[in-house]
């Protein structure tokens, strides 16, 4: 079967049973192995929306194993994000920020790591200064501060690049609500930012955060998940 045949089939399968349906698991495992090599394809791939579900839907199998997870999870981000930024389709651009959401809003203590990474590299775009004075005011903060900052102001730029009342074919129903209640309790709205710059640019630079982490041939990303042994 063709590629995009099998992503079509191995999202199908997660819509049955998800991660208890081996079917899908094992799919899932074949398509993540087609990326992990270098260089990776993945930046070039004809179906960031399609992969970005298969990817959200696959991270958690790996729960209990922080690199594999978090790399899965990289790939998820940056195929919604891809979406957002390239796609021809109005609908695909809306449902990939929805998902982008509940992704982040999903798998939160991952993401707050991968959120960490983040502020360290980009510190002085985000905040305009060094990241030796951040990490210092930082110290007198509540733990995970600055990546809960850094990750509603993402989740509002998803929100604000979103039409939660129109009808949308490529997000069931039940996304849909989770979504909704998301937005409809606040939790991503942006108050009082610690970041300097805006969401869109938060967006921006943690796109490229991302590309750069999907692209580079670090161990954990190069390694194949081997299934059934």
């Amino acid at each position: 079967m063709d590629f995009e045949t099998l992503l079509v089939s191995t999202i199908d399968d997660y819509n049955n049973g998800g991660l208890e349906n081996e079917e899908f698991v094992k799919k899932a495992h074949e398509i993540y192995n087609s990326y992990a090599n270098y260089s990776c394809s993945l930046p070039r791939t004809q179906y960031p929306y399609l992969l970005g579900v298969m990817f959200a839907g696959f991270a958690k199998y790996y729960k209990g194993n922080i690199d594999y997870y978090t790399s899965i999870m990289e790939n998820a981000l940056y195929c919604f994000a891809k979406c957002m930024k390239v796609s021809d389709s109005l609908s695909e651009r809306q449902c990939a920020a929805m998902r982008l959401l509940l992704l982040i809003d999903d798998n939160d203590w991952v993401m707050k790591g991968i959120a960490h990474k983040f502020f360290e590299k980009r510190c002085q775009e985000l905040y305009g200064s060094p990241l030796i004075v951040q990490q210092i005011l930082a110290n007198g903060m509540d733990p995970w501060t600055l990546e809960t900052d850094i990750l509603v102001n993402i989740g509002n730029y998803c929100i604000e690049q979103s039409d939660a009342e129109s009808v949308h074919s490529c997000i069931s129903s039940t996304e849909m609500d989770n979504f909704k209640k998301l937005k409809k309790m606040g939790k991503y709205n942006v108050r009082f930012p610690l970041v300097q710059v805006s969401p869109k640019q938060v967006f921006e630079l943690f796109f490229d955060f991302i590309l750069e982490y999907v692209s580079t041939p670090y161990e954990r990303r190069v390694t194949m998940l081997r299934y059934g042994w």
